[in-house]
């Protein structure tokens, strides 16, 4: 008969043997993940220092922008201010020359009308009505012409006076007179309302001065000679 010989024991340090090996592949992974997560942990803390550290620089940019903004806010209000400061004086300045220069001289004024109507046109009475500053005095000039035609080159000749503002110069009224029965033509009625121009008298110098204006002249001469116009 044959016996059969079964070691048990055998068997059994094997599976044992086998059961023993397996903790210490759990104990690799345990291992491999752990030093993964430190890695990663490394990798995020760098990072974070890294962001802190720009985060910290930003700041410090910020800071010195905000700096130089509130200085430059100081100059910009300072300007203002010198600038306010200079239109007060560039004000009172332009009073005190107006005082010692004076108005434009009437006599200057008719006598640049009366070179600029030409002889188909009678100027029979001009009027000035004054104004307060900033406005301007205002004059009507009422009169006839032989025609429409000189009538309107009157007009042209008044408005590129240097004297006159010539967009305030316009004929307000204009009516033909009836034919009489001494009388072969007609003539036309016309009256003209203009204002002075708003130029400095320094500005229209020269047209002052062929228009006779001799001691407004002078008076000019003298403020540029000691700078306070140009």
């Amino acid at each position: 008969m044959y016996t059969l010989d079964i070691n048990f024991l055998s068997d059994r340090a094997v599976d044992e043997a086998q059961a023993e090996r397996q903790p210490i592949a759990d104990s690799q992974f345990l291992i491999y993940g752990g030093a993964a997560a430190v890695v990663a942990l490394a990798i995020v803390g760098g990072a974070f220092l890294v962001l802190n550290a720009q985060n910290e620089s930003i700041k410090k940019d910020l800071s010195v922008l905000a700096a130089e903004e509130s200085q430059l806010n100081s100059k910009l209000t300072a300007l203002k201010s010198q600038e306010t400061e200079l239109k007060a004086i560039e004000a009172r300045t332009g009073e005190l020359v107006n005082l010692f220069v004076g108005n434009l001289p009437v006599s200057a004024i008719a006598d640049d009308i009366r070179k600029r109507t030409p002889i188909t046109v009678q100027v029979e009475s001009i009027t000035q009505a004054s104004a307060q500053p900033p406005a301007t005095s205002t004059i009507t000039l009422t009169g006839r012409a032989t025609n429409y035609n000189e009538l309107n080159d009157f007009l042209l000749l008044l408005k590129a006076s240097p004297l006159l503002d010539d967009k305030e110069t316009i004929l307000v009224s204009s009516t033909l007179q009836a034919a009489t029965t001494d009388k072969n033509f007609t003539l036309v009625n016309f009256q003209i309302r203009t204002a002075l121009t708003t130029k400095s008298p320094a500005e229209i110098l020269p047209a002052l001065q062929k228009a006779g204006a001799e001691g407004l002249v002078a008076r000019i001469n003298l403020l540029k000679q000691q700078g306070v116009i140009k």
